[in-house]
Protein backbone atom coordinates (compact mmCIF):
# COMPACT_ATOMS: atom_id res chain seq x y z
CA UNK A 1 0.00 0.00 0.00
CA UNK A 2 1.27 3.16 -1.34
CA UNK A 3 1.01 6.87 0.13
CA UNK A 4 0.75 9.71 -1.94
CA UNK A 5 0.77 13.21 0.07
CA UNK A 6 -1.48 15.93 -1.50
CA UNK A 7 -1.08 19.52 -0.31
CA UNK A 8 -3.62 21.83 -1.55
CA UNK A 9 -0.73 24.38 -2.35
CA UNK A 10 2.65 24.63 -4.17
CA UNK A 11 4.47 25.19 -1.02
CA UNK A 12 7.61 28.17 -1.25
CA UNK A 13 9.02 27.92 2.67
CA UNK A 14 6.04 27.30 3.99
CA UNK A 15 2.85 28.92 2.80
CA UNK A 16 3.09 30.70 -0.53
CA UNK A 17 0.26 32.75 -2.17
CA UNK A 18 0.93 34.08 -5.79
CA UNK A 19 -0.39 36.77 -7.54
CA UNK A 20 0.51 35.70 -11.04
CA UNK A 21 -0.73 39.00 -12.72
CA UNK A 22 1.20 41.58 -14.22
CA UNK A 23 1.45 45.37 -11.85
CA UNK A 24 2.27 48.10 -13.37
CA UNK A 25 4.51 50.16 -11.09
CA UNK A 26 5.09 52.90 -13.01
CA UNK A 27 2.26 54.48 -15.29
CA UNK A 28 2.86 55.15 -19.28
CA UNK A 29 3.03 58.93 -18.82
CA UNK A 30 6.44 58.55 -16.61
CA UNK A 31 7.54 57.28 -19.90
CA UNK A 32 11.10 55.71 -19.91
CA UNK A 33 10.71 54.78 -16.34
CA UNK A 34 8.12 52.04 -16.95
CA UNK A 35 8.47 49.26 -14.87
CA UNK A 36 6.57 46.35 -14.07
CA UNK A 37 6.56 42.94 -11.64
CA UNK A 38 5.29 39.52 -12.02
CA UNK A 39 4.86 36.43 -10.55
CA UNK A 40 4.46 37.99 -7.21
CA UNK A 41 4.90 35.34 -4.49
CA UNK A 42 4.17 35.87 -0.57
CA UNK A 43 5.38 33.44 1.70
CA UNK A 44 4.62 32.54 5.59
CA UNK A 45 7.13 31.00 7.62
CA UNK A 46 6.88 30.58 11.49
CA UNK A 47 8.87 33.81 11.75
CA UNK A 48 9.28 35.48 8.63
CA UNK A 49 7.36 36.99 5.82
CA UNK A 50 8.59 36.27 2.52
CA UNK A 51 8.29 38.36 -0.58
CA UNK A 52 10.03 37.02 -4.10
CA UNK A 53 8.85 38.98 -7.58
CA UNK A 54 10.14 39.87 -11.02
CA UNK A 55 11.74 43.17 -11.79
CA UNK A 56 10.69 43.38 -15.56
CA UNK A 57 13.10 46.15 -16.59
CA UNK A 58 12.82 46.20 -20.53
CA UNK A 59 10.69 49.51 -20.53
CA UNK A 60 12.78 51.19 -18.17
CA UNK A 61 15.70 53.60 -19.34
CA UNK A 62 18.05 55.03 -16.70
CA UNK A 63 20.27 57.51 -17.77
CA UNK A 64 24.41 56.89 -17.36
CA UNK A 65 24.00 58.95 -13.97
CA UNK A 66 21.20 58.42 -12.74
CA UNK A 67 19.23 55.73 -10.47
CA UNK A 68 15.95 54.45 -9.85
CA UNK A 69 14.84 53.09 -6.38
CA UNK A 70 12.20 50.32 -5.80
CA UNK A 71 11.40 49.47 -2.21
CA UNK A 72 9.14 47.08 -1.29
CA UNK A 73 7.31 48.11 2.20
CA UNK A 74 4.12 46.62 4.28
CA UNK A 75 1.90 48.41 5.77
CA UNK A 76 -0.70 47.73 8.74
CA UNK A 77 -4.72 48.02 6.77
CA UNK A 78 -6.56 49.65 9.92
CA UNK A 79 -4.46 52.87 10.33
CA UNK A 80 -1.01 52.31 7.51
CA UNK A 81 0.98 53.39 11.01
CA UNK A 82 2.69 50.10 10.90
CA UNK A 83 5.30 50.06 8.32
CA UNK A 84 7.91 47.69 7.54
CA UNK A 85 10.45 48.28 4.67
CA UNK A 86 12.08 45.45 2.55
CA UNK A 87 15.19 45.54 0.87
CA UNK A 88 15.65 48.54 -2.07
CA UNK A 89 16.16 47.29 -5.34
CA UNK A 90 18.56 49.66 -7.23
CA UNK A 91 18.77 50.17 -11.06
CA UNK A 92 21.69 52.62 -12.19
CA UNK A 93 23.33 53.99 -15.25
CA UNK A 94 26.41 52.98 -15.74
CA UNK A 95 28.26 56.13 -14.97
CA UNK A 96 26.14 55.74 -11.18
CA UNK A 97 27.42 52.09 -11.07
CA UNK A 98 30.68 52.93 -11.02
CA UNK A 99 30.27 55.87 -8.33
CA UNK A 100 28.47 53.45 -6.24
CA UNK A 101 31.19 51.07 -6.32
CA UNK A 102 33.75 54.01 -5.40
CA UNK A 103 31.45 56.14 -3.10
CA UNK A 104 28.48 53.89 -1.95
CA UNK A 105 25.30 53.46 -2.23
CA UNK A 106 22.89 56.82 -0.69
CA UNK A 107 22.90 56.16 3.03
CA UNK A 108 18.99 56.00 3.10
CA UNK A 109 18.99 52.96 1.01
CA UNK A 110 22.62 51.75 2.45
CA UNK A 111 21.52 49.03 4.98
CA UNK A 112 19.76 46.97 2.75
CA UNK A 113 19.47 46.72 -0.71
CA UNK A 114 20.36 45.21 -3.95
CA UNK A 115 21.62 46.84 -7.11
CA UNK A 116 21.86 46.11 -10.76
CA UNK A 117 23.19 48.02 -13.97
CA UNK A 118 20.22 48.83 -16.29
CA UNK A 119 21.59 48.11 -20.13
CA UNK A 120 19.21 50.04 -22.15
CA UNK A 121 16.74 48.95 -24.93
CA UNK A 122 17.39 45.40 -24.10
CA UNK A 123 15.21 42.62 -22.51
CA UNK A 124 16.05 42.98 -18.55
CA UNK A 125 14.47 41.03 -15.45
CA UNK A 126 15.55 40.56 -11.99
CA UNK A 127 14.55 38.13 -9.55
CA UNK A 128 14.07 39.70 -6.36
CA UNK A 129 13.47 37.74 -2.72
CA UNK A 130 13.47 39.18 0.60
CA UNK A 131 12.29 38.58 4.03
CA UNK A 132 11.26 40.55 7.53
CA UNK A 133 10.27 39.29 11.00
CA UNK A 134 6.75 38.57 10.86
CA UNK A 135 4.15 40.35 12.55
CA UNK A 136 0.77 39.77 14.02
CA UNK A 137 -0.67 42.76 11.99
CA UNK A 138 0.48 41.20 8.43
CA UNK A 139 -2.33 39.50 8.03
CA UNK A 140 -4.36 41.51 5.98
CA UNK A 141 -1.93 44.04 5.38
CA UNK A 142 -0.98 46.02 2.39
CA UNK A 143 2.41 45.30 0.62
CA UNK A 144 3.23 48.75 -1.51
CA UNK A 145 6.46 49.48 -3.40
CA UNK A 146 8.04 52.83 -2.96
CA UNK A 147 9.10 54.36 -6.51
CA UNK A 148 12.21 56.69 -5.89
CA UNK A 149 11.99 57.45 -10.02
CA UNK A 150 14.28 60.62 -9.65
CA UNK A 151 17.23 58.40 -7.93
CA UNK A 152 17.28 61.81 -5.33
CA UNK A 153 16.34 59.29 -1.87
CA UNK A 154 13.75 62.47 -1.72
CA UNK A 155 11.22 60.72 0.59
CA UNK A 156 8.66 63.45 -0.26
CA UNK A 157 9.25 62.52 -4.08
CA UNK A 158 8.53 58.74 -3.48
CA UNK A 159 5.30 57.37 -4.79
CA UNK A 160 3.68 54.54 -3.78
CA UNK A 161 2.17 51.61 -6.17
CA UNK A 162 0.11 48.68 -4.70
CA UNK A 163 1.42 45.36 -4.79
CA UNK A 164 -0.41 43.06 -2.73
CA UNK A 165 -2.51 42.16 -0.27
CA UNK A 166 -1.71 39.90 2.37
CA UNK A 167 -4.51 37.47 3.03
CA UNK A 168 -5.77 35.59 6.53
CA UNK A 169 -3.96 32.78 6.98
CA UNK A 170 -6.80 30.07 5.92
CA UNK A 171 -6.04 26.40 6.91
CA UNK A 172 -7.53 24.99 3.74
CA UNK A 173 -4.50 26.79 1.76
CA UNK A 174 -2.05 25.19 4.27
CA UNK A 175 -2.84 21.78 5.14
CA UNK A 176 -1.40 18.63 3.46
CA UNK A 177 -3.76 15.48 2.79
CA UNK A 178 -2.41 11.72 2.67
CA UNK A 179 -4.52 10.05 0.15
CA UNK A 180 -3.57 5.90 -0.25
CA UNK A 181 -3.03 4.37 -3.00
CA UNK A 182 -4.68 0.67 -3.35
CA UNK A 183 -2.08 -2.50 -3.42
CA UNK A 184 -3.16 -4.66 -6.80
CA UNK A 185 -5.79 -7.18 -5.59
CA UNK A 186 -7.26 -10.06 -6.63
CA UNK A 187 -11.27 -9.56 -8.31
CA UNK A 188 -12.44 -12.97 -5.83
CA UNK A 189 -16.26 -12.46 -5.32
CA UNK A 190 -19.04 -14.55 -3.77
CA UNK A 191 -23.09 -14.01 -3.72
CA UNK A 192 -25.19 -16.11 -0.86
CA UNK A 193 -28.63 -16.61 -1.31
CA UNK A 194 -31.59 -18.39 -0.52
CA UNK A 195 -34.42 -20.47 -2.67
CA UNK A 196 -37.58 -22.29 -1.26
CA UNK A 197 -37.77 -25.09 -3.66
CA UNK A 198 -40.26 -27.36 -2.76
CA UNK A 199 -40.30 -31.30 -3.24
CA UNK A 200 -43.15 -33.63 -3.09
CA UNK A 201 -43.23 -35.27 0.69
CA UNK A 202 -40.66 -37.74 0.90
CA UNK A 203 -39.49 -37.10 -2.60
CA UNK A 204 -36.21 -35.27 -3.64
CA UNK A 205 -37.04 -35.16 -7.70
CA UNK A 206 -36.46 -31.87 -8.53
CA UNK A 207 -39.65 -30.78 -10.22
CA UNK A 208 -39.32 -27.17 -11.80
CA UNK A 209 -42.48 -26.33 -12.49
CA UNK A 210 -43.89 -27.48 -9.64
CA UNK A 211 -45.76 -24.99 -6.93
CA UNK A 212 -43.25 -22.19 -7.06
CA UNK A 213 -40.27 -23.64 -8.19
CA UNK A 214 -39.45 -21.95 -11.26
CA UNK A 215 -39.40 -18.50 -9.57
CA UNK A 216 -37.08 -19.84 -6.85
CA UNK A 217 -35.20 -21.44 -9.63
CA UNK A 218 -34.78 -17.66 -11.26
CA UNK A 219 -33.13 -16.68 -7.80
CA UNK A 220 -30.03 -19.10 -9.07
CA UNK A 221 -30.54 -18.80 -12.62
CA UNK A 222 -30.98 -15.31 -13.32
CA UNK A 223 -27.29 -14.50 -11.54
CA UNK A 224 -25.81 -17.04 -13.50
CA UNK A 225 -26.78 -16.25 -16.69
CA UNK A 226 -25.26 -12.75 -16.21
CA UNK A 227 -21.81 -14.11 -15.55
CA UNK A 228 -21.88 -17.00 -18.37
CA UNK A 229 -23.13 -14.19 -20.68
CA UNK A 230 -20.36 -11.64 -19.78
CA UNK A 231 -16.73 -12.49 -20.85
CA UNK A 232 -14.87 -10.20 -18.02
CA UNK A 233 -16.72 -12.76 -15.50
CA UNK A 234 -14.82 -16.40 -14.19
CA UNK A 235 -17.45 -18.77 -12.17
CA UNK A 236 -15.00 -20.28 -9.86
CA UNK A 237 -17.63 -22.70 -7.71
CA UNK A 238 -21.27 -22.99 -7.15
CA UNK A 239 -22.28 -25.00 -4.16
CA UNK A 240 -25.75 -25.66 -2.39
CA UNK A 241 -26.49 -26.62 0.59
CA UNK A 242 -30.01 -27.64 1.88
CA UNK A 243 -31.93 -27.35 4.85
CA UNK A 244 -34.51 -29.62 6.35
CA UNK A 245 -37.12 -28.77 9.02
CA UNK A 246 -36.96 -30.47 12.37
CA UNK A 247 -40.75 -32.61 11.96
CA UNK A 248 -39.33 -35.94 10.99
CA UNK A 249 -36.56 -38.28 12.38
CA UNK A 250 -33.69 -37.01 11.94
CA UNK A 251 -32.19 -39.73 9.90
CA UNK A 252 -34.88 -39.59 7.68
CA UNK A 253 -34.47 -35.59 7.14
CA UNK A 254 -30.68 -35.95 6.69
CA UNK A 255 -31.18 -38.56 3.79
CA UNK A 256 -34.00 -35.77 2.72
CA UNK A 257 -31.81 -32.89 2.50
CA UNK A 258 -28.84 -34.47 1.34
CA UNK A 259 -30.99 -35.70 -1.67
CA UNK A 260 -33.04 -33.07 -2.30
CA UNK A 261 -29.76 -30.30 -2.54
CA UNK A 262 -27.95 -32.87 -5.15
CA UNK A 263 -30.95 -32.68 -6.79
CA UNK A 264 -30.86 -28.97 -7.27
CA UNK A 265 -27.11 -29.17 -7.60
CA UNK A 266 -27.37 -31.32 -10.78
CA UNK A 267 -30.68 -29.73 -11.95
CA UNK A 268 -28.96 -26.39 -12.19
CA UNK A 269 -25.66 -28.00 -13.72
CA UNK A 270 -27.59 -29.69 -16.72
CA UNK A 271 -28.41 -25.51 -17.57
CA UNK A 272 -24.85 -24.53 -18.32
CA UNK A 273 -21.62 -25.38 -19.94
CA UNK A 274 -19.48 -25.21 -17.11
CA UNK A 275 -17.26 -27.29 -16.20
CA UNK A 276 -17.86 -30.08 -13.38
CA UNK A 277 -15.06 -29.12 -11.48
CA UNK A 278 -17.29 -25.64 -10.64
CA UNK A 279 -20.25 -27.70 -8.95
CA UNK A 280 -19.00 -27.82 -5.38
CA UNK A 281 -20.33 -31.00 -3.96
CA UNK A 282 -23.93 -30.57 -2.66
CA UNK A 283 -24.29 -30.25 1.68
CA UNK A 284 -27.15 -30.50 3.82
CA UNK A 285 -28.08 -29.70 7.31
CA UNK A 286 -30.45 -32.49 8.36
CA UNK A 287 -32.84 -30.00 10.75
CA UNK A 288 -32.84 -26.37 10.40
CA UNK A 289 -32.95 -25.82 14.52
CA UNK A 290 -30.73 -22.06 13.97
CA UNK A 291 -33.61 -20.84 11.59
CA UNK A 292 -36.05 -22.60 14.12
CA UNK A 293 -34.69 -20.96 16.96
CA UNK A 294 -34.61 -17.30 15.01
CA UNK A 295 -38.28 -17.35 14.13
CA UNK A 296 -38.97 -18.17 17.55
CA UNK A 297 -36.94 -15.15 19.18
CA UNK A 298 -38.99 -12.97 17.27
CA UNK A 299 -42.05 -13.68 18.15
CA UNK A 300 -44.63 -12.43 20.46
CA UNK A 301 -45.33 -14.22 23.39
CA UNK A 302 -49.04 -13.57 22.86
CA UNK A 303 -48.24 -15.55 19.87
CA UNK A 304 -46.41 -18.32 21.53
CA UNK A 305 -47.45 -18.02 25.27
CA UNK A 306 -44.74 -20.60 26.10
CA UNK A 307 -41.95 -18.75 23.97
CA UNK A 308 -39.16 -19.51 26.84
CA UNK A 309 -39.76 -22.75 27.72
CA UNK A 310 -40.11 -23.68 23.51
CA UNK A 311 -36.56 -21.90 23.26
CA UNK A 312 -34.99 -23.51 26.06
CA UNK A 313 -36.03 -27.08 24.23
CA UNK A 314 -34.44 -25.37 20.68
CA UNK A 315 -31.29 -24.37 22.63
CA UNK A 316 -30.84 -28.30 24.38
CA UNK A 317 -30.90 -29.52 20.29
CA UNK A 318 -28.42 -27.03 19.42
CA UNK A 319 -25.85 -27.90 22.15
CA UNK A 320 -26.25 -31.46 21.54
CA UNK A 321 -26.09 -31.13 17.51
CA UNK A 322 -22.82 -29.10 18.39
CA UNK A 323 -21.31 -32.13 20.75
CA UNK A 324 -22.51 -33.88 17.61
CA UNK A 325 -24.83 -35.69 20.02
CA UNK A 326 -27.79 -36.47 17.53
CA UNK A 327 -29.90 -38.91 18.77
CA UNK A 328 -32.08 -36.30 21.46
CA UNK A 329 -32.96 -34.00 18.64
CA UNK A 330 -36.27 -36.51 17.50
CA UNK A 331 -37.02 -36.86 21.57
CA UNK A 332 -36.95 -32.78 22.22
CA UNK A 333 -38.99 -32.23 19.27
CA UNK A 334 -41.00 -34.22 20.27
CA UNK A 335 -41.02 -32.83 23.58
CA UNK A 336 -42.25 -29.19 22.27
CA UNK A 337 -45.01 -31.15 20.02
CA UNK A 338 -46.58 -32.85 23.12
CA UNK A 339 -46.53 -30.21 25.81
CA UNK A 340 -47.51 -27.38 23.24
CA UNK A 341 -49.49 -29.13 20.69
CA UNK A 342 -51.54 -25.53 19.57
CA UNK A 343 -48.22 -23.57 19.40
CA UNK A 344 -46.24 -26.76 18.07
CA UNK A 345 -49.33 -26.59 15.19
CA UNK A 346 -48.63 -23.05 14.44
CA UNK A 347 -44.95 -23.64 14.13
CA UNK A 348 -45.90 -25.92 11.83
CA UNK A 349 -48.00 -24.27 9.64
CA UNK A 350 -46.45 -20.90 9.95
CA UNK A 351 -42.54 -21.04 10.27
CA UNK A 352 -41.61 -24.96 9.16
CA UNK A 353 -41.87 -24.60 5.37
CA UNK A 354 -39.45 -21.60 5.89
CA UNK A 355 -37.07 -23.65 6.98
CA UNK A 356 -36.70 -25.62 3.93
CA UNK A 357 -34.72 -24.34 2.37
CA UNK A 358 -31.58 -24.45 -0.12
CA UNK A 359 -28.70 -21.91 0.19
CA UNK A 360 -25.92 -21.04 -2.70
CA UNK A 361 -23.14 -19.90 -2.70
CA UNK A 362 -21.45 -18.47 -5.74
CA UNK A 363 -17.75 -17.89 -6.21
CA UNK A 364 -16.39 -16.02 -9.22
CA UNK A 365 -14.15 -13.30 -10.25
CA UNK A 366 -14.00 -10.55 -12.59
CA UNK A 367 -10.65 -10.19 -15.30
CA UNK A 368 -8.23 -7.94 -14.97
CA UNK A 369 -8.01 -4.74 -16.96
CA UNK A 370 -5.34 -2.47 -18.74
CA UNK A 371 -5.81 1.07 -17.87
CA UNK A 372 -7.86 1.76 -21.20
CA UNK A 373 -9.90 -1.18 -20.49
CA UNK A 374 -10.69 -0.26 -16.87
CA UNK A 375 -11.41 3.49 -18.30
CA UNK A 376 -14.55 1.77 -20.48
CA UNK A 377 -15.93 -0.43 -17.73
CA UNK A 378 -16.25 2.13 -14.91
CA UNK A 379 -18.64 3.74 -17.48
CA UNK A 380 -20.91 0.98 -17.09
CA UNK A 381 -19.69 -1.66 -14.85
CA UNK A 382 -17.64 -0.13 -12.09
CA UNK A 383 -17.96 -3.09 -9.96
CA UNK A 384 -16.17 -4.67 -11.91
CA UNK A 385 -13.05 -3.05 -10.99
CA UNK A 386 -10.99 -3.90 -8.36
CA UNK A 387 -10.07 -0.85 -5.74
CA UNK A 388 -6.42 -0.33 -7.56
CA UNK A 389 -8.00 -0.02 -11.27
CA UNK A 390 -10.62 2.84 -9.93
CA UNK A 391 -7.62 4.44 -8.34
CA UNK A 392 -5.45 4.41 -11.77
CA UNK A 393 -8.75 5.53 -13.72
CA UNK A 394 -8.97 8.83 -11.15
CA UNK A 395 -5.45 9.32 -11.85
CA UNK A 396 -5.98 10.17 -15.51
CA UNK A 397 -8.27 12.68 -13.93
CA UNK A 398 -8.38 16.28 -12.50
CA UNK A 399 -7.35 15.87 -9.05
CA UNK A 400 -10.31 17.03 -7.34
CA UNK A 401 -12.78 17.97 -9.87
CA UNK A 402 -15.66 16.77 -10.58
CA UNK A 403 -15.01 13.70 -12.52
CA UNK A 404 -12.32 12.61 -9.89
CA UNK A 405 -14.32 13.06 -7.01
CA UNK A 406 -17.14 10.78 -8.61
CA UNK A 407 -14.74 7.75 -8.86
CA UNK A 408 -13.84 8.48 -5.15
CA UNK A 409 -17.56 8.07 -3.96
CA UNK A 410 -17.99 5.02 -6.51
CA UNK A 411 -14.95 3.61 -4.88
CA UNK A 412 -16.77 3.49 -1.68
CA UNK A 413 -20.21 1.96 -3.44
CA UNK A 414 -18.51 -0.91 -4.52
CA UNK A 415 -15.76 -1.31 -1.76
CA UNK A 416 -17.65 0.21 1.64
CA UNK A 417 -15.56 -1.45 4.18
CA UNK A 418 -11.98 -0.64 2.28
CA UNK A 419 -10.07 1.66 4.61
CA UNK A 420 -7.93 2.89 1.58
CA UNK A 421 -11.65 3.98 -0.47
CA UNK A 422 -13.00 5.49 2.68
CA UNK A 423 -9.62 7.59 3.71
CA UNK A 424 -9.29 8.88 -0.37
CA UNK A 425 -12.90 9.62 -0.18
CA UNK A 426 -13.09 11.50 3.23
CA UNK A 427 -9.66 13.89 1.67
CA UNK A 428 -12.45 14.57 -1.01
CA UNK A 429 -14.94 15.81 1.35
CA UNK A 430 -12.59 17.72 3.24
CA UNK A 431 -11.31 19.72 0.08
CA UNK A 432 -15.21 20.01 -0.37
CA UNK A 433 -15.54 21.99 3.07
CA UNK A 434 -17.83 19.04 3.97
CA UNK A 435 -16.55 17.71 7.10
CA UNK A 436 -19.14 16.17 8.79
CA UNK A 437 -19.18 13.82 5.58
CA UNK A 438 -15.45 13.63 5.78
CA UNK A 439 -15.60 12.42 10.12
CA UNK A 440 -18.52 10.14 9.03
CA UNK A 441 -16.39 8.31 6.50
CA UNK A 442 -12.95 8.28 8.80
CA UNK A 443 -15.02 6.82 11.91
CA UNK A 444 -15.30 3.31 9.39
CA UNK A 445 -11.52 4.11 8.01
CA UNK A 446 -9.65 2.55 11.08
CA UNK A 447 -6.62 4.15 12.72
CA UNK A 448 -3.92 3.78 10.23
CA UNK A 449 -1.06 7.04 9.01
CA UNK A 450 -3.23 8.08 6.56
CA UNK A 451 -6.45 8.45 8.57
CA UNK A 452 -5.51 10.03 11.57
CA UNK A 453 -3.55 12.43 9.27
CA UNK A 454 -7.33 13.33 7.87
CA UNK A 455 -8.54 13.72 11.25
CA UNK A 456 -5.75 15.69 12.45
CA UNK A 457 -6.39 17.90 9.15
CA UNK A 458 -9.86 18.75 10.49
CA UNK A 459 -8.56 19.21 13.75
CA UNK A 460 -6.59 21.55 12.38
CA UNK A 461 -9.74 23.89 10.07
CA UNK A 462 -11.24 23.17 13.92
CA UNK A 463 -8.80 24.67 15.75
CA UNK A 464 -8.80 21.59 17.73
CA UNK A 465 -4.83 22.35 17.98
CA UNK A 466 -3.78 19.70 20.77
CA UNK A 467 -6.00 16.85 19.15
CA UNK A 468 -3.84 17.57 15.82
CA UNK A 469 -1.07 17.21 17.13
CA UNK A 470 -1.98 14.40 19.08
CA UNK A 471 -3.14 12.52 16.14
CA UNK A 472 -0.13 13.95 13.54
CA UNK A 473 2.31 12.39 16.60
CA UNK A 474 0.26 9.23 15.79
CA UNK A 475 1.14 9.41 12.01
CA UNK A 476 4.56 10.07 12.73
CA UNK A 477 4.90 7.15 14.41
CA UNK A 478 3.32 5.03 11.46
CA UNK A 479 5.66 6.25 8.96
CA UNK A 480 4.05 9.27 7.33
CA UNK A 481 6.09 12.68 6.74
CA UNK A 482 3.70 15.05 8.67
CA UNK A 483 5.87 18.39 8.67
CA UNK A 484 3.69 20.33 6.45
CA UNK A 485 1.08 20.15 9.15
CA UNK A 486 2.75 20.61 12.10
CA UNK A 487 4.28 23.88 10.36
CA UNK A 488 0.71 24.82 9.73
CA UNK A 489 -0.67 24.49 13.36
CA UNK A 490 2.30 27.21 14.19
CA UNK A 491 1.42 29.26 11.77
CA UNK A 492 -2.53 29.30 12.80
CA UNK A 493 -1.44 29.37 16.17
Amino acid sequence: MKRILLPIIALLATLSVAAQTTVVLTGDKKGDTRVMVSNVQVAFTENRTMLSLDFILDSLRVSSNRYRAFTPVIVSKSDSTQRQRMKTFIVSGRTQDIVFERDGIDPFYADNFVKVRRYNDTPQTYSYTDGVERQAWHRNADIFVECDLCGCADQKNLELAHLYTLKDLDPYDLIALADVVPAPAKKDRSLHGSAYITFVVNKWEMKPDYMNNRAEIRKITDTLDVMVADPNVSVREIKIHGWASPESPYEHNKMLATNRAKSLTAYVQSLYNLSDRVFAPAEATPENWIGLRAAVVDMDETVLPHKQQILSTIDKVLGDLENNVKTQADRDELSIRSKYPDEYRYLLQNVYPGLRRSDYDISFNFSDFTLEQAKQIYKTKPYQLSLREMWDVAQTMQPYGPEYNKVMQTAVNVYPDAPEALINLANVAIRQKDLLKAESLLDRAGDSAEAQNARAVIAIIQKRYADAERLLGDAARKGLDVSRNLEAIQLLK
